[in-house]
């Protein structure tokens, strides 16, 4: 071991130069640590000089370790530094990692040090922000799924009024008509307040993201590569300019040199469902990936899912119209059809609309004229006392009970066991609350009301 030696050559150096008793007093601690180096053969001394984000690169580095059974590691052992010193038999008592792959785990972690370093310089100098699940910024929405990214590499910034966002997903062979609809819908709904989530792929993805940046909306992309990689090529601009307004970030869970692989897509399509509190399918065929996108967030995220219908004579729509039959989405022709499905958050959103849609957006998916704007009889009275819903009185009195008792605020999880709310309901209404200042974000993630 590299550092060990270090460690060895310092103390004898160190012990030449002193007295005979202190001397011997110095080497004595180097066999002490010789000692704990054979009981634990691992690299446990980093523990103390190493930059936290080192742990987690190596932890996502560790090979036949997935989101999964991380979760299941760091639920056990609390932290990656905790991981990455345990002995085998304390990993083995892990669901799922058993002695074989525990054996596995503790000969990878020395190994992946040198190649976690190198990631890291690459990082800072490509000044690329690394997100990891104990950061504050780190997305709520991927908190409490079953196989949550270990980690996230984002260029440009994630705001906490980012959990209000709606991903759009659909064909990168898309029609002229789909590609309208991906535009003013993303447009409209950005304007309304939603953040719009893609991929970044060519077609339904590209019309959604440059449809929130014309109304100076935000727009995350999530890429199915590293971030030292443009995919597609013809989108660089595109980021740059969400990076470079302010409008949004570049998001990937892949190291920074991973190329755009196939199979790297399907596992990006869970975050885009994570993170949104519903899914827009814009044309999509049969085998398109943008229907796991959709089932993702049905089945396992319980997110809504919306699809808009196309004609019945193209394949590019068939999966949008399987979508519908199967009441796996809600068929939409209007942005307002997906706010008022997007219960209590999307009310708010309504309420606060502007009167007229953007310029230039096409027109309404079966009107023969432009679109009427959203109706305005929700409109609040900017000026009035706001009026909490019955779901975000039950959080606030939660959140005083917890202050009654003493406590310094609650977490998500714990929010979430003490209301029984659904995750997509609660991650809404606390960004919703804060947009309202009534409850604050305290440091380790945790919510307390504002007096």
């Amino acid at each position: 071991m590299r550092w060990f030696g270090t460690i060895y050559k310092d103390h004898r150096n160190n012990a030449a130069q002193l007295p005979p008793r202190e001397a011997g007093a110095l080497l004595h601690e180097f066999y002490d640590l010789n000692e704990l180096y054979e009981f634990y053969p691992f690299d446990i001394f980093s523990v103390m000089i190493t930059d936290p984000r080192l742990f987690w690169l190596r932890l996502a580095r560790l090979p036949g370790v997935g989101p999964v059974l991380v979760k299941r590691l760091l639920e056990y052992f609390h932290s990656p530094e905790a991981i990455l010193t345990a002995h085998p038999a304390a990993l083995s008592a892990v669901e799922g990692v058993g002695t074989l792959r525990a054996n596995q785990i503790v000969a990878a972690a020395v190994a992946t040090q040198k190649a976690a370093e190198e990631e890291l310089a690459k990082i800072d100098a490509d000044q690329i922000t690394l997100l990891t699940p104990d950061h504050s910024d780190f997305p709520p929405g991927l908190k409490n799924i079953p196989d949550p990214p270990i980690l996230l590499y984002v260029r440009g910034q994630i705001l906490p009024s980012d959990a209000l966002a709606l991903g759009i997903v659909g064909a990168r062979q898309c029609s002229l008509y789909g590609r309208e609809q991906a535009h003013r819908f993303a447009a409209q709904l950005a304007q309304a307040g939603l953040t719009i989530v893609s991929g970044g792929a060519r077609g339904i993805d590209t019309a959604a993201h440059n449809g929130a940046l014309q109304v100076k909306g935000r727009t995350l992309v999530i890429q199915g590569c590293g971030l030292r990689h443009t995919y597609p090529p013809e989108n660089k601009a595109l980021y740059q300019r969400i990076v470079g307004e302010n409008a949004g970030a570049i998001i990937s869970e892949l190291p920074l040199d991973a190329p755009p692989a196939a199979e790297n897509f399907p596992p990006r399509n869970r975050i885009i469902a994570a993170l949104s509190l519903g899914i827009l399918v814009v044309e999509a065929n049969l085998r398109s990936g943008s229907l796991i996108t959709a089932r993702l967030a049905a089945a396992d995220y319980g997110r809504e899912v919306f699809a808009i219908p196309g004609s019945i004579t193209s394949s590019a729509s068939a999966g949008t119209h399987h979508l519908i039959k199967s009441a796996t989405a809600h068929l939409v022709d209007s942005p307002e059809d997906i706010l008022q499905n997007l219960g209590e958050a999307g009310a708010a959103l309504i309420a606060e609309k502007p009167e007229t849609e953007p310029a230039s957006t096409p027109p309404n998916l079966f009107a023969t004229e432009s679109a009427a704007p959203l109706p305005q009889s929700k409109i609040k009275n900017q000026k009035s006392k706001i009026i909490f819903t019955s779901t975000q009185q039950k959080i606030l009195g939660v959140l005083d009970s917890a202050d009654a008792a003493g406590g310094g605020g609650l977490t998500l999880d714990e929010l979430l066991e003490r209301t029984s709310l659904p995750t997509p309901v609660i991650i809404a209404e606390l960004t919703l609350l804060q947009i309202h200042s009534a409850i604050i974000r305290l440091p380790a993630n945790r919510f307390a009301k504002v007096n």
